[in-house]
């Protein structure tokens, strides 16, 4: 029986090769929908601060909705991740154009100090990942930045994934965290418990 680590690895691989194999215009019209469940939610109208991320190839589009957020008046804090200590912090984002290449090549807002944010009450994370679980377990790119993060600052989370990504159950322990709910193209799930 393949351990924990292996499990994961194989289900991320598997999840990486549905993505690819997504047509373009199917994909695109999944990230518009997320996308506009997201802007229409409780949890975003509610909320001063958005941490979000800027999205890589494999991920939820995120580009149309974070220009989004700052024409709407949200403040919008993105991760810069330490690849050395395997943490992530998150640092405020003005304007589109201030975005420079990080860490694993994602883009990242400027680092000043008086940028670093620490999320409050009003703040809502949106969170990237390759699968989900009906426990609000997810799959990410396998680094445990949000899982480190998360177990440090509790904040409302809202996943962002393909409805094709749902699994019945995730393998997982006790450093995995869970999501409060996550938004597909077919709705938003939400998790109790």
């Amino acid at each position: 029986m393949m351990d924990m680590i292996s499990q994961k690895n194989a289900l991320r691989a598997q999840m990486m090769q549905r993505r690819k194999e997504m047509p373009f215009d199917i994909r695109a019209a999944a990230d518009d929908a997320i996308a506009q469940q997201v802007l229409e939610s409780r949890s975003f109208a509610k909320a001063t601060w958005i941490f979000a991320y800027v999205s890589m190839p494999h991920e939820v589009y995120t580009r149309w909705l974070l220009g989004e957020c700052l024409a709407k008046g949200k403040r919008l804090a993105l991760p810069v991740c330490d690849t050395y200590a395997h943490t992530m912090q998150f640092y405020e984002l003005c304007s589109m154009e201030e975005l420079r290449s990080g860490a694993y090549r994602i883009p990242v807002p400027p680092t000043a100090i008086e940028r670093r944010v620490i999320p409050n009450a009003a703040s809502l994370m949106l969170v990237p990942m390759l699968a989900f679980d009906a426990q609000g377990y997810r799959l990410g790119a396998g680094g445990g930045y949000y899982d480190r993060y998360l177990a440090q600052y509790p904040i409302e989370t809202m996943g962002l994934c393909y409805a094709s990504g749902f699994v019945e159950a995730l393998p997982h322990d006790s450093y995995d965290r869970r999501l409060q709910c996550c938004v597909t193209e077919q709705g938003t799930e939400v998790f109790h418990g």
